[in-house]
């Protein structure tokens, strides 16, 4: 019995740990979603699917290697995954890594500002602060923390679809789709999972060496795929409930929790910042992880010096951080994710 519970939460913990590393503030605000999906219409659901299905069996093939291969950080699965190239995928995921940490501790600054007037280098730098002493404390520190906060954004995601349905809106009908439809919402769901899993590997690869138990991981990979996949799901449909206004929105989700009275809009950003929080999370654990297993750097300094680095460049403002620096890193995390995805289907087979 002791062993059967200990399966369940090691199981629901990783999950909820995949699920706040994916989950950032673009899903939370409802932007990514958006972009990624809602702007296809009701045809939309088959490219989650899509997504869906890559999150379980490629998150579940990468939490087996580190497992597998009793990995301390994300490096040992590069290496076995990337070969030769594995150096250079090495230095592009701690480049990204330390990018998304700026973007994030950006993110927190603006919306702490924005919202209650707190001056954005204060915001910014108590979220670092936070970030710091979270992945200073390992993999015990990541699942607890998104373990609190990833059950927070479920239900309230819940709660937003619920009060939509109950509000008698539908998107518009219809699942049909042309042949060229169905190229561009198969290369919508790839690429919405694939450049996730690429920088979720920083986290799940660490927790398959930590937890290492088959049953353990085959039950988080599915766990954490599925919520993420629902999650998409209840989101996609409550904005295609609200188009077009939605599309002139810089955050879609607020146009249906304003709807839903002051105390939800409060409790709303909140957890925007949660979701910020978490991201920012993931990608210096994988930094302190990395630095740890490959240069033997036992202490905090990697981390404080990526903190560091994070709150310099985050002076140059969330929005030009996303749009300088992101769509090259999606260019180059799609031709990785693809090399992991094949990797994933054949180790199926």
């Amino acid at each position: 019995m002791k062993g059967s519970r200990k399966f369940l939460s090691d199981g629901f913990r990783i999950a909820m740990a995949y699920v706040g590393t994916v989950a950032g503030a673009g899903f939370a605000t409802g932007q990514e979603i958006l972009q990624f999906f809602t702007r296809y219409g009701h045809p939309s659901f088959w490219a989650i699917i899509i997504a869906t299905i890559l999150f379980i069996t490629a998150g579940g093939y990468i939490l087996m290697y580190g497992g597998r291969l009793q990995a301390k950080s994300y490096g040992v699965i590069v290496d076995h995954i990337f070969g030769r190239a594995a150096p250079l995928v090495n230095i592009y995921l701690g480049i990204t890594y330390t990018l998304i940490c700026s973007a994030m501790f950006a993110g927190a600054g603006a919306l702490f500002h924005e919202q209650w007037g707190i001056p954005y280098l204060v915001g910014a730098s108590v979220t670092a602060f936070l970030t710091l002493l979270v992945t200073l404390w390992g993999v015990e520190g990541v699942l607890t923390v998104n373990t609190i906060i990833v059950p927070c954004l479920t239900a309230f995601t819940v709660l937003v679809f619920v009060h939509v349905m109950r509000q008698g809106c539908q998107p518009l009908a219809g699942m049909r789709i042309s042949f060229r439809e169905t190229g561009a919402l198969l290369r919508t769901g790839v690429t919405y999972a694939s450049f996730n899993l690429i920088l979720s590997i920083g986290v799940l690869a660490p927790m398959g060496g930590e937890i290492r138990d088959v049953k353990s991981l085959s039950l988080g990979s599915l766990l954490g795929g599925g919520i993420l996949g629902l999650l998409l799901a209840m989101s996609n449909y409550a904005l295609l409930c609200f188009i077009p206004d939605v599309f002139h929105r810089e955050i879609p989700q607020m146009l249906i929790v304003s709807k839903m009275g002051s105390f939800f809009v409060l409790v709303y950003v909140l957890l925007i910042w949660a979701e910020i929080f978490t991201t920012a999370v993931g990608n210096l654990f994988s930094i302190h992880t990395i630095a740890g297993e490959k240069f033997s750097a036992a202490s905090a300094l990697p981390a404080a010096a990526a903190v560091g680095i994070g709150l310099l460049l985050c002076l140059l403002g969330f929005s030009n951080i996303v749009s300088w620096f992101y769509p090259v890193m999606g260019m180059i995390g799609f031709a990785l994710s693809a090399v992991i995805l094949l990797r994933t289907f054949r180790g199926l087979r």
